[in-house]
This record gives C-alpha cells, structure tokens and sequence, in this order.
C-alpha cells in the first residue's frame, strides 16, 4: 500500500479514555480526553452481519493512515465524520518505517 500526503483528505480526532476504578476494583470509564487531531486516510474494507442466537451484529471496518505519532495507544479511540470508531489491533508501522502510523478500527452499525 503506498500513500501520499495528498492522499490524506479526513479529519480525525484521536480520544483517550480515562479511566478510574472504584471501591472494588471495577474499571469504570468516566470521559475521554482529546490527544489531538490528524489528517487521515479512511479506507473501509470489510463489513461483517453477524445473526446469532443472541442478537445481531452489524459492523464495518476502516484501515486509517495518518503520519507517525509516538503517543497513540492501543486503548485510543477515534472520531470521525460523528462516528467513534474501536480499535481492533494494535496500531502499526506501514512499511515498517517510522513514516506512516495504521489504525484498524470498527464500527458498530445500531439499527434505526
């Protein structure tokens, strides 16, 4: 995959929530704090309905292509286009230089 800066057209929020725990241990989030904001490259590349016993999962999936930060993490949210999108795998180096920096995220999709 290869990408230009011209190529980077989306505006992105990155999001880290913060998290406390109370009396018993539990992980409770609280809020989220704004790291910063990049310009990306969004790309959607596989949806995934999923009908089981239990309920119904509609998800899609975005590879998102920023220029390289150190300080995103793999609990960081990002907003984009009203939408908070999940991470679902640690972010990496695209080529294996310190160039570009790709985000796998997901989306859940609620029915109407």
């Amino acid at each position: 995959m290869r990408v230009s800066m011209s190529e980077l057209r989306h505006r992105i929020t990155i999001l880290r929530p913060v998290t406390d725990t109370d009396d018993e241990g539990n992980i409770l989030v609280q809020t989220t704090q704004e790291v910063g904001k990049a310009w990306a490259l969004v790309l959607p590349f596989a949806t995934k309905i999923s009908d089981g016993y239990a309920e119904k999962v509609q998800e899609v999936d975005y590879r998102i292509v920023i220029r390289y930060r150190a300080d995103v993490r793999v609990t960081d949210l990002v907003q984009w286009n009203g939408k908070r999108l999940t991470p679902i795998a640690p972010p990496y180096l695209l080529g294996g230089k310190k160039r570009w920096l790709v985000m796998e995220c997901k989306e859940l999709v609620e029915d109407g």
